[in-house]
């Protein structure tokens, strides 16, 4: 077999942040790996006489102020989608016209529950 080394280029590729060749520990999302429990979106054991809060999927003990911002953000974002649901519900009821699938043409909006009925 012969050896191709003297036909190989080397492409000049600098990488724009070389890892330092003394660092041995990598965090978990640096290696793509979700590192086990998230402790987002399961259930949580809280425990008031103690003061301690518990992720109801791996039992892992949790900081509870920061369960408590975790629950603040799901309920702010649960309440901007209802507001959000609501306003967009109201602005399709005040419609009176709509486009038709058929003919393609602008076509009243029949608010009539008898609809089709004679």
């Amino acid at each position: 077999m012969e050896d191709d080394s003297d036909n190989i280029t080397r492409l000049p590729v600098k990488f724009k942040n070389p890892m330092p060749e003394e660092r041995a520990v990598l965090h978990p999302w640096e290696v793509m790996k979700g590192g086990g429990c998230s402790h987002f979106m399961v259930q949580y054991v809280v425990d008031e006489a103690l003061a301690e809060v518990e992720c109801g999927k791996c039992g892992a003990k949790l900081n509870p102020m920061w369960v408590l911002s975790k629950l603040a953000s799901q309920d702010r974002r649960f309440e901007e989608g209802q507001k959000r649901y609501q306003e967009e519900m109201q602005r399709l009821g005040e419609r009176s016209r709509t486009k038709c699938f058929h003919c393609g043409k602008l076509t009243d909006i029949s608010r009539s529950k008898t609809r089709g009925k004679t």
